[in-house]
């Protein structure tokens, strides 16, 4: 299968404003506009500017360092929200109330669509549910060079949230916890309308439909190449069902998709010793991605 995908190229227009459905602005921000390519990489589930994330810098310039940079921030964020690592009390109500995954992949279908034509080859990537973003984008855009999809988790958002819990809460309080959780999803399943809530950082309209979306449907649908990657010592998703459940896709006849274990890593790409392989892992998926 070749992996090149050849466009037809008009210049693109970073300052091109872009409307959601309720009319608010879409933000974003292309890097190196001018370039022949273009790659669009999606943050994970932080409540932050994507602007502020060093990862997705460090995807940009292992993986496609001359191509165009699209990334695009989350409903209520921009690039004024200060970086915090964690937890915290600050984030925009706006956010809390109308980001979704849902939101999410239509603004990038809408931004990919509008920006591919001015490129030669167009790729996805993203990490954590930013890669469940990327997959989702893939399966609405057609023409598409290849997607990277990084510990990015398992088709059920809920078995990923109770496998952490069950990784990192401590015994004395494992069952508490999970007791919690599970009647908070089943108050936000069984619930027909909002209500005030604030759950590790995401409002109610993002658990409704994070609880409710098959996060590896979309590697059904998509015909362009995917890899995906999945550390192999995660603690914020399950790496022994996100391999079967991606191996069954395969085995079901999904050629386009490569599925490559890390051993020894963890969510943030870090071995035993604490240190970042994110560089290296960006390194050998440049390999398959760009053989």
């Amino acid at each position: 299968m070749s992996f090149l995908v050849f466009l037809s190229t008009f210049p693109a227009v970073a300052a091109e404003k872009y409307l959601r459905d309720d009319g608010t602005n879409i933000s974003y921000y292309l890097d190196n506009a001018d370039a022949e390519n273009l790659i669009v990489i999606f943050q994970g589930s932080d409540c932050n500017s994507v602007r502020h994330m060093e990862s997705i810098k460090t995807i940009w310039k292992e993986l496609a360092p001359d191509a165009a940079l699209l990334t695009i921030e989350k409903y209520g964020i921009d690039e004024s929200l200060p970086y915090a690592s964690g937890a915290r009390d600050d984030c925009p109500d706006d956010y809390l109330q109308y980001d979704t995954m849902a939101q999410r992949i239509n603004d990038g279908v809408q931004l990919v669509k509008a920006l591919k034509s001015s490129y030669r080859e167009v790729i996805l990537a993203g990490g954590s549910e930013g890669g469940s973003i990327a997959l989702g984008v893939a399966a609405k855009v057609s023409d598409l060079h290849a997607v990277l999809v990084l510990n990015s988790g398992s088709s059920s958002f809920q078995h990923d949230v109770e496998f952490s819990i069950q990784q990192t809460v401590p015994e004395d309080r494992l069952d508490e916890v999970l007791y919690g959780f599970r009647q908070f999803v089943k108050k936000v399943k069984e619930s027909n309308k909002p209500f005030p809530t604030q759950v590790s950082g995401h409002g109610y309209a993002f658990w409704k439909d994070a609880l409710e979306r098959d996060l590896l449907q979309p590697l059904r649908e998509i015909e362009q190449p995917v890899l995906v990657m999945q550390s192999s010592e995660d603690k914020s998703v399950d790496p022994e069902r996100t391999q079967q459940q991606v191996e069954n896709i395969i085995d079901g006849g999904a050629s386009n998709i490569t599925l490559k274990m890390l051993p020894g890593l963890d969510h943030g790409f870090r071995d035993a010793n604490g240190a970042s392989k994110l560089k290296e892992v960006i390194e050998s998926a440049t390999d398959i991605i760009n053989p």
